[in-house]
């Protein structure tokens, strides 16, 4: 078997598809990036076993014919190599599933060993609910919730994002149990029963790496067991997370009393300098008449720091404490100049959000407090 392409074609294909590979593969199987030559293409596979992912790139042959390549020993090549045309000859070892691949480039000549290997089985599932998303959207809404998502084994159900189908509304939610994002974007479709599923934390990992073209089709099987991503000439499939979510409209506060509008920049600023001097990594704020009083401190050293931020509050005094790093990273994705904090006592989910009025539903970020010495 012969093909001929570019090394740049063939890097990005198999620098795609090699997302799959999982760091430390126990099963052989999956150390392989698995490429189908057909007339005028090939197609590269990966998978870890409960996720794959499929690239198809054009290329200049007539044969036919399965072979696996060790993505490792395949990325290191094309890594190594400029943009130039490059020649694969397959060859198989007599009576034996194992072969050679020649590869042949202006400056010099290079083998690689593979494996000889069946057709691929295909298993088809049916995908009775589809929907268009601009790239940019999904992007935006994994960017802004993924990074709440739990890393406890021990909760399954957290450790991925929390798809809504509602309407014409599409909802992501991701909680870690100490804070919980919830981002609403507009669907293609409109469902007439509310859908459910959830995404795990590392496809959604991969996606933001792997897609660049304008618009992304999100599929789901109709045992609500597996999703599909489809881009250009990428294909994304995956096991979703089968545990129940927990309930999280029963953590979102509805009655907050204190209201703080403040520059998102400055709050920001503020808590990554005033955090660096406390002990444990919280901070404490008071927020009284229009000044918000940022304030920590390391005991143990005699070191401590406290600044003073100009903002609009409506509500009576509040002394609260915070872990800085979720306040940090609560602010790090906000895109607003203005922000809105709501409030209701030391004790309560404190929600973060867009200041401007359009925005007031489609993005919260809530932070639970924590308990802070007088």
């Amino acid at each position: 078997m012969k093909l001929t392409s570019s090394i740049r074609q063939l890097q990005d294909a198999v620098s795609k598809v090699a997302q799959a590979i999982p760091a430390k593969a126990i099963d052989a199987r999956f150390e392989n990036i698995h490429l189908s030559i057909e007339s005028g293409s090939l197609t590269l596979f990966a998978t870890d076993g409960e996720l794959s992912i499929t690239a198809k790139s054009e290329v200049d042959t007539t044969d036919n014919g399965h072979i696996g390549i060790k993505a490792r020993t395949l990325q290191d090549f094309l890594r190594s190599m400029y943009d130039t045309s490059v020649s694969f000859v397959i060859e198989r070892q007599e009576i034996s599933d194992h072969g050679t691949v020649h590869i042949s480039t202006d400056k010099g000549k290079y083998k690689i060993p593979c494996q000889f290997e069946s057709k691929p089985e295909k298993h088809e599932k049916t995908y009775n609910l589809s929907l268009e998303l601009v790239t940019a959207e999904l992007l935006d809404l994994i960017q802004k919730t993924l990074f709440a998502c739990s890393v406890d084994g021990m909760r399954p159900a957290m450790m991925g994002v929390l798809f809504e189908l509602e309407g014409t509304t599409l909802t992501g939610v991701s909680t870690d149990g100490h804070r919980l994002v919830r981002c609403r974007k507009n669907s293609s479709i409109e469902v007439d029963e509310k859908q459910k599923f959830v995404v795990p934390a590392r496809v959604l990992s991969i996606i933001q790496k792997l897609f660049q073209n304008e618009s992304v089709t999100m599929s789901i099987d109709a045992d609500r067991r597996f999703v599909r991503f489809i881009s250009g000439n990428i294909v994304l499939d995956a096991a979703l997370i089968v545990e129940p979510y927990p309930n999280y409209d029963a953590v979102i506060p509805i009655e907050h009393d204190k209201h703080l509008i403040i520059d998102r920049s400055a709050i920001y600023d503020s808590v990554r300098r005033v955090g660096r001097f406390s002990s444990i990594g919280d901070i404490k704020m008071v927020i009284e008449g229009q000044l918000l009083k940022v304030m920590a401190e390391n005991t143990n050293e005699g070191e401590a720091a406290q600044e003073e931020l100009n903002c609009t509050y409506s509500g009576d005094t509040i002394t609260i404490g915070f872990n800085s790093r979720f306040i940090e990273a609560a602010l790090a994705h906000l895109d607003d100049n203005e922000i809105r904090i709501e409030l209701k006592s030391p004790t309560t989910a404190v929600i973060f959000k867009p200041h401007k009025e359009e925005e007031d539903d489609k993005l919260i970020i809530l932070v639970m407090p924590v308990r802070i010495n007088s």
